[in-house]
């Protein structure tokens, strides 16, 4: 009787080793970090193997062990369908608001005023140097060409940092 019991429990133990090690392979998958869920989800597995093999036949043990091979592949497909776009975890996990300049956000300070504007090279502008633009110190690019120092530019386009400046044409 006593043996009974001790099988029936190792049963249960056995099933929920099973579970838990297919739970938290699944977490692995979703969250990689340290590898500590998905190493504690392989141990659990191996000692549910080692448990179900004292306890059932080897059929039975192939069979269970395909079991949680699918219990695994049916919770990665459910949270990689709950992660994709509006699932559960997509809304809890991505960040939806934007910060944008209309809002009053900018990473890169606001240079679009020196567009239009001349100012003078301070250094050798091969294509990149810097210049005195409205009484400014700044770094500038030229679109390929070398401009000697003390030559009058004029700023043709500004993207974020990049000032791109052009000799000014004397007539």
């Amino acid at each position: 009787m006593a043996l009974l019991e001790i099988l029936s429990q190792l049963k249960w133990l056995m099933v929920l080793l099973f579970l838990l090690g297919a739970v938290l392979i699944a977490i692995e998958f979703m969250m990689p970090g340290f590898g500590v869920a998905g190493t504690i989800g392989i141990i659990s597995l191996l000692l549910g193997i080692v448990i179900a093999s004292q306890v059932v036949s080897p059929p039975v043990l192939v069979g269970m062990i395909v079991i949680a091979l699918l219990i695994i592949v049916g919770l990665l497909i459910w949270a990689y369908r709950s992660a994709v776009k509006g699932g559960r975890i997509s809304k809890t996990l991505l960040l939806r608001s934007r910060l944008n300049s209309e809002q009053g956000y900018s990473s890169v300070p606001n240079r679009g005023e020196l567009l239009g504007k001349e100012g003078l090279t301070l250094s050798l502008l091969r294509p990149t140097g810097q210049a005195e633009i409205d009484g400014r110190r700044v770094d500038v690019i030229t679109n390929g060409e070398f401009i000697p120092k003390g030559t009058r530019v004029k700023v043709v386009q500004v993207e974020g940092f990049r000032i791109v400046v052009e000799r000014v044409k004397t007539e």
